[in-house]
């Protein structure tokens, strides 16, 4: 289908690839894979011929079709969406002005002539009908439905949507247009949950050639039969999906690691050879010969390591009590808009929460007034004790000061303990050396990104919350930011449209939708599995007749299953109930003892302290009475927190064992 043969690309003194060669082979599913700044992107244009190249070329047939989706797109004018999407079909909108002409020239022609009129239209007819030409408005608005539009959005004109919004539009009329070869540069990156699985069915049953760039492993998994690596100029094909690829590179990379190694010994043995008998007239032919032999040897080359962030862990913040956040009775409006009414919400230490649902649905709401960012109407918002918050969304990145340095914007928010760690971080997330010097205004998009999260590594928070953390992060930068945030043993609360990122991460998912927040007790594929569950039931119309079966086998109906689980769910409530209450007693008590503790010891610092004897005596009397004091307080504290969390982990337990 298509061959790129010998390509070479620099941009300056800099060469991303040269003497690159691909072959695209028809109906092949391609995930271009890379670390940034790889050339990946570059590569697609390329081939979709929107650049050129240094040397090379690209062969392809002439008939080919190359439909290309750039991860930026041209604003929209007063064009409807609907018209936008049907400007997919070009050649058919054509052909029924053709036809309306023809008609219009009919009804005043006559004789010979309208019969050649009528000869014209019924040609025209039929190549319209061979082009499904009637039911593309239908086709248009299935595809746009399926990418989130509303039925009222139709008619809106195209240019009064958001950036992410436009690159719909132009989503849309490239999948209407069904090319052989579809290019697609980071689709995914303004597709909501929802959307993103009907993207994937779409590309399912599309039958041409996909070439795709995404960091979205989820995604990958579900579209990709092949992944080509572009990494330090050269690319290399494997087979299969990206999970299957980690598989094959890391045991190519020892494969090859295991065959250096045999050629370096092998070579070493030949130089102690010649250095041996080099001297020796009897050994100089074979001396020689060995020489000869060396000189020809075609060396395995080490691959490049391809620059990842450092390992790195946020810091660990003081540890909190139970409660983190509690949200009573919170209504948030827009003007006429009600987005909560009368939202409840608790969130517990430790806890690794993912808002999912459809876009417009207020999870970014919700993580904003989490964050304390974004008031509200009624209600109340309750920190629980010594919890710090850190806020991550795509505003930090663009309120970045573009005048400073990288070092520099750092510095700025850094206490004065916290300076000895700004090089650190930053060479954590890949500004090392002279980088911490580049000005924040020639940075790229993901170099931001990581900016603005090292940011948040200086000052150490007990409840991190980020809106889209992983956009403009390459696959290395993701797996290690996974790392991190669950070994973070502060809450979490996040957004993200990253699957693979939140399976790896959540231990808790809340879908947001309509006003509701519903909770769902595991991991992503936790609450794929419920949903599917739930849509079966509903379905079925299990509410009124189907039947749960528990783990001895035995069936019990839906109300009975009903009641024995609010029948659990209230010994739960009156059995901690207690609990709760001297908990939250004990954090108020150590909250004053510490509180205590802080005011003497500054008092102790003050350089008259030592003046008075008596009162040296009682400060430090009182000192040795509260860390008494507050070592009895935190033992019964950790202690009913560990009773608790038991306490639910077999409700989770029995819940599971009668269905619910």
């Amino acid at each position: 289908m298509l061959h790129v043969q010998g390509v070479e690309k620099q941009f300056g003194d800099r060469i991303l690839f040269s003497g690159l060669s691909w072959f695209v082979a028809p109906g092949e599913r391609i995930a271009l894979v890379g670390p940034n700044g790889a050339g990946k992107t570059t590569l697609c244009r390329i081939i979709a011929g929107t650049v050129s190249p240094e040397a090379g070329e690209i062969q392809k047939p002439k008939s080919l079709r190359i439909g290309y989706l750039e991860q930026e797109v041209d604003p929209f004018g007063k064009r409807s969406v609907l018209d936008e999407a049907l400007l997919a079909f070009s050649d058919e909108l054509r052909l029924q002005e053709e036809i309306s002409a023809i008609q219009a020239d009919l009804e005043v022609a006559g004789g010979e002539n309208a019969q050649e009129l009528l000869e014209r239209l019924g040609r025209k007819q039929a190549e319209l009908e061979h082009r499904d030409a009637y039911t593309v408005e239908g086709r248009a608005r299935k595809v746009l439905s399926g990418l989130g539009f509303r039925e009222s959005d139709f008619s809106r004109p195209a240019g009064e949507f958001s950036g992410g919004w436009m690159m719909r539009i132009a989503l849309a009329r490239l999948l209407l247009q069904r090319p052989d070869l579809l290019i697609l540069d980071e689709p995914t990156n303004h597709l909501d949950l929802e959307t993103l699985q009907w993207f994937e069915t779409f590309l399912g049953d599309y039958e041409g050639t996909l070439v795709v760039i995404s960091h979205d492993r989820w995604f990958i998994n579900r579209v990709a039969n092949r992944i080509a690596e572009l990494a330090n100029g050269k690319l290399t094909v494997y087979v299969g999906n990206y999970d299957s690829y980690l598989t094959q590179r890391e045991s190519r990379r020892e494969l090859l690691d295991k065959q250096i190694r045999q050629q370096e010994k092998e070579i070493a043995e030949t130089e102690r050879f010649i250095e041996r008998f080099r001297a020796k007239a009897s050994k100089a032919s074979a001396v020689q010969s060995r020489v000869r032999a060396l000189d020809k040897v075609e060396r395995f080359e080490r691959e490049q390591d391809v620059r990842k962030m450092r390992g790195f862990q946020f810091p660990q913040p003081e540890r909190t009590g139970r409660v983190v956040a509690q949200l009573e009775k919170v209504e948030k409006r827009y003007g006429d808009l009600v987005v909560y009414r009368n939202l409840d919400l608790v969130i517990e230490r430790g806890q690794k929460i993912a808002l999912v649902g459809p876009n417009g649905a207020g999870k970014s709401t919700l993580l904003k007034i989490l964050a304390g960012v974004l008031s509200y109407e009624s209600g109340s918002y309750t920190l629980g004790h010594h919890v710090t918050r850190a806020y991550f969304a795509q505003h930090q990145v663009e309120a970045l000061d573009g005048t400073k340095t990288v070092y520099e914007e750092m510095a700025s928010v850094a206490d004065y303990d916290a300076v000895p760690q700004i090089r650190p971080i930053l060479g954590a997330f890949l500004f090392s050396g002279n980088a911490v010097d580049k000005k924040v205004s020639v940075l790229s998009g993901g170099e931001k990104s990581r900016l603005a999260l090292a940011k948040m590594l200086l000052k150490p928070a007990s409840f991190l919350l980020l809106d889209e953390p992983t956009n403009h992060l390459d696959m290395n930068s993701r797996e290690l930011l996974e790392s991190a945030l669950r070994a973070h043993e502060g809450s979490l609360c996040f957004i993200s449209h990253d699957r693979y990122f939140i399976n790896a991460v959540a231990d808790y998912v809340l879908e947001v939708d309509n006003g509701w927040v519903t909770p769902y007790l595991g991991n992503y594929e936790y609450y794929l599995w419920k949903k599917a569950q739930q849509e079966i039931e509903t379905s079925t119309g299990a509410g009124a007749s189907s039947s749960a079966t528990t783990n001895d086998g035995s069936s019990t109906s839906k109300r009975d299953q009903k009641r024995a689980e609010a029948e659990l769910r209230n010994n739960f409530y009156r059995e901690t109930k207690g609990l709760k209450q001297r908990l939250t007693e004990l954090e108020a008590t150590i909250h004053n003892a510490e509180d205590m503790q802080a005011k003497l010891l500054e008092e102790q610092s003050s350089p008259s302290f030592y003046q008075n004897k008596v009162r040296v005596d009682v400060v430090f009397a009182d000192l040795r009475k509260l860390k008494a004091d507050l070592d009895k307080l935190y033992a019964e504290w950790e202690a009913i927190g560990a009773d608790l969390e038991h306490r639910e982990a077999a409700l989770r337990i029995q819940l599971e064992a009668i269905g619910a």
